[in-house]
């Protein structure tokens, strides 16, 4: 809230100084002086806000700190893998949770592929051109499921492969066209011996007429159903009713992408993929770096400038950045040794304005030669889950970075934390300060109409004064005169 201007105006207008006293730039005085308290609630007003604005940014850093947290103690980031493959034209794949490590060689003897069945040739015209066929209906049965297709007589090729499709039985009608006329394929919509479909005559002999079956009911299959077929580590018979296999390596999915009858070996490596702990690290050394420039941002003094940060000389958040720089840089309750210290992997305090930044660098190399050395030490010193060994998240007995800063952050920044409730006590300071300097304006302005009509009756009294000056002096004049002519 600003003083306004609009009293001064007003008051000169009362006051035209006819007296020839300056009143009105009395009035303005007293006016003003007696505003100085309320200008001092203004400035503290917005010196509040100003602070409140700041903690409210401390907390959205914080809160953003705590979140990358969860990735640290997450066991799955501390045993992400990955898989290589010597002939992806043949095999790639894919690794999850707990995959096994290893190498593995294994030859692809064929791919799995699913039943197609073709009708005889159709000398019809299009594929919409009416048949010969007499009605009748059909079951189409796939993993023991019938489902019964009808057909009418002379019914087109399209009609019978919508019908198929309409019926839901588990497999896909086209209408091919080929030289001399048109044929009905039917295929299973999934790989595998389990899924092959068998066909019967119901009523009529539809599928015979089409030729899909012949006299002695045999199936005119134009590709046999088959399993996928590999061997892993001289390991036969090893089958999938699809092409993507995830029951022969745990955690690992295979990818089967073309076979050779068993003719190459293929070299599939499963090792430790550090890429994934190195992000969630990588979040963290981020998040903290940006969450201390903010707070010595607020807490700086610039001795050239003389300008102070929105917190400078606040105790709190000094203990914060002296609490957080203390955690990183010290000795962590690690449950498994050997490593104690964040620095001991790679993590240090930046060597930027000789270390007096409290920034944190990562030295990825340093950090890969420790996961290759000892990854469950690792894990467990960011409070992570590893080797059978689940570091504590209890207060009495913290373990790990990430248990150790979660217990000290999320109570300031959960809902209805420490900074929640700071938030509501600037709220009510602010609430309170409003009601002040409103109740002080309305004194104000009585004060200033007070004090405009004590001068403007001086004004009035002056003015009078003045007149009867003026008139005796007329008097006087005319009397000089008189006597002077005489």
């Amino acid at each position: 809230m600003s003083v306004s201007s609009s009293t001064s105006t007003n008051v000169s207008n009362a006051l035209s100084g006819i007296s020839g006293y300056d009143f009105s730039g009395i009035v303005d005085s007293l006016v003003a002086a007696y505003k100085l308290p309320e200008n001092q609630m203004v400035t503290k007003q917005t010196t509040i806000q100003t602070q409140k604005d700041a903690w409210r940014d401390v907390n959205t850093r914080m809160s953003a700190l705590e979140a990358t947290l969860t990735g640290l103690s997450d066991s799955t980031t501390w045993t992400a893998t990955q898989a290589s493959s010597s002939n992806t034209n043949l095999l790639s794949a894919t690794t999850g949770i707990n995959a096994v490590q290893g190498v593995y060689n294994i030859k692809v003897i064929n791919t799995a592929q699913a039943q197609s069945v073709t009708s005889a040739l159709q000398n019809v015209s299009s594929a919409t051109a009416a048949t010969t066929l007499a009605a009748g209906s059909f079951t189409i049965t796939t993993g023991g499921v019938a489902k019964t297709v009808t057909v009418a007589a002379g019914d087109s090729l399209q009609t019978i492969a919508d019908s198929i499709n309409n019926a839901k039985a588990g497999v896909s009608a086209t209408v091919v066209q080929v030289t001399g006329g048109y044929q009905l394929a039917i295929t299973a919509r999934q790989t595998g011996t389990a899924n092959a479909a068998s066909f019967a005559n119901v009523t009529g002999t539809v599928l015979t007429d089409l030729g899909i079956l012949n006299g002695s009911n045999t199936l005119n299959v134009s590709q046999v159903a088959k399993d996928a077929l590999l061997t892993i580590n001289g390991i036969q018979n090893i089958t999938s009713a699809t092409n993507t296999v995830t029951s022969a390596i745990p955690g690992v999915t295979l990818n089967i992408n073309g076979a050779d009858n068993g003719a190459s070996t293929i070299t599939l490596n499963v090792t430790a993929d550090n890429s994934t702990a190195q992000t969630k690290i990588k979040a963290f050394v981020d998040q903290y770096n940006s969450t201390m420039d903010f707070i010595a941002t607020k807490l700086s003094y610039n001795s050239t400038t003389k300008v102070a940060g929105d917190l400078f000389g606040d105790q709190t958040l000094q203990g914060i950045q002296e609490r957080l720089r203390g955690m990183v840089s010290g000795t962590l309750n690690n449950p498994t040794g050997p490593y104690l210290t964040l620095s001991s992997i790679g993590i240090s305090t930046s060597a930027q304005n000789y270390g007096k930044d409290a920034t944190l660098s990562f030295d990825t190399s340093k950090f890969a030669t420790a996961m290759a050395a000892n990854p469950q030490s690792v894990a467990n010193l960011f409070g992570a889950a590893a080797g059978g060994v689940a570091p504590s998240s209890d207060t009495a007995n913290t373990q790990g970075l990430a248990n150790i800063l979660e217990n000290y952050l999320h109570p300031m920044v959960m809902y209805g934390g420490t900074f929640a409730t700071q938030q509501t006590g600037y709220d009510t300071q602010l609430t309170e300060l409003k009601t002040q300097i409103a109740d002080f304006e309305t004194r104000a302005t009585a004060y200033q109409a007070q004090q405009k009509l004590k001068f403007a009756n001086l004004e009035t009294a002056l003015s009078a004064l003045n007149s009867q000056g003026a008139s005796l002096t007329s008097a006087i004049a005319s009397l000089t005169s008189q006597t002077s002519t005489k």
